[in-house]
């Protein structure tokens, strides 16, 4: 299937005047919901051409649509990522499409030169480009033909490949909403600024994992996981993510587009998603006419994707107010 064609000015969906809510999500350790029995399938992907890349497709029984999940930094696929595959299935009755980040796999595979050369610049557009490339593929493998819907959801780095994805994404189909959990690139900042905010939610990260104690089966996926192959990423390749993510680079795409809704979200104690540029992000959105929550979870840093008491709630307020 030929989807990765030349791309025109976009519009997604018809832009509101509602007003953007602010929404304070509060520590909850209570697990929200049960672990969903639905079914998630690994892929290997092969790409023409292309270095092979790990993808999860997870299928509600009567899926409504597409949703395109990009993940953080440093993200091994396993039994921890299926769970949230699941949930976001789910919650959206739509299928799930999840692939390795390129440069950031367990085969260690290396970005190509030229889209290295485009990030050391700043640029996610190649980078971004490139992932499409795996998630067409990763479409063929689940037998993904035409999505009636979609969204797209991103955390951390996927934030930004999210949104320079979306004037391709919105060629395969109608896109219904972008979420942003804990978006990096909304603030410029130098590499060391970028490295000590990283460090200081690193920090706050046996915090959040602390939050599933309790919660037996999501202890045992994470023991799972850790039995997993890591990701590799060579010393060049982490500089060029690093410059990515120091750039105000996904604020400019944002700014790019038209959108029909745009969920944000942060952990009140981030240092990586500063207030700040979180807020501009948030004021830029609503003087555009454009609804959405914008969400603050209280007591959490950049890790609170990594807390499911945490993240059930958050997809629920990003996912199932469609209208505001």
């Amino acid at each position: 299937m030929d989807r990765l064609g030349p791309t025109n000015p976009i519009s997604i969906g018809v832009v509101s005047q509602a007003q953007r809510r602010r929404v304070s999500l509060p520590l909850d350790l209570h697990l929200g919901r049960r672990r969903p029995q639905l079914e998630v399938v690994r892929h290997t992907l092969r790409p023409a051409g292309l270095p092979k890349l790990d993808a999860m497709i997870a299928s509600p029984a009567d899926p409504v649509g597409v949703l395109f999940y990009f993940p953080g930094f440093n993200t091994p696929l396993g039994p921890w990522e299926g769970a949230k595959c699941q949930y976001l299935a789910e919650v959206t009755s739509m299928q799930v499409v999840l692939t390795e980040i390129p440069g950031m796999s367990r085969y260690g595979a290396p970005i190509p030169r030229p889209v290295r050369a485009d990030m050391l610049r700043g640029h996610v557009g190649s980078w971004a480009e490139l992932n499409l490339a795996y998630i067409s593929t990763a479409m063929d493998a689940g037998r993904i033909v035409h999505p009636e819907t979609m969204q797209v959801f991103g955390y951390s780095t996927g934030c930004s490949l999210a949104t320079a994805a979306l004037p391709v994404l919105a060629q395969w189909g109608p896109i219904e909403g972008l979420n942003l959990v804990e978006p990096v690139a909304i603030g410029k900042r130098n590499i060391a600024s970028l490295y000590a905010h990283n460090v200081a939610d690193l920090g706050r990260f046996p915090f959040s994992l602390a939050t599933n104690i309790g919660h037996g089966w999501v202890m045992k996926a994470y023991r799972g996981q850790r039995r997993e192959p890591n990701v590799k990423y060579g010393v060049v390749d982490l500089l060029a993510i690093g410059t990515v993510l120091a750039s105000e680079e996904l604020g400019a795409h944002l700014d790019q587009v038209e959108l029909a809704r745009c969920a944000i979200a942060r952990g009140a104690k981030s240092s990586l998603c500063r207030r700040a540029d979180f807020d501009l992000v948030d004021a830029s959105l609503a003087a555009r006419g454009i609804p959405g929550p914008t969400i603050t979870v209280e007591g959490l840093g950049h890790q609170l994707w990594h807390s499911f008491p945490t993240l059930i709630g958050l997809v629920e307020a990003m996912l199932t107010d469609p209208v505001d």
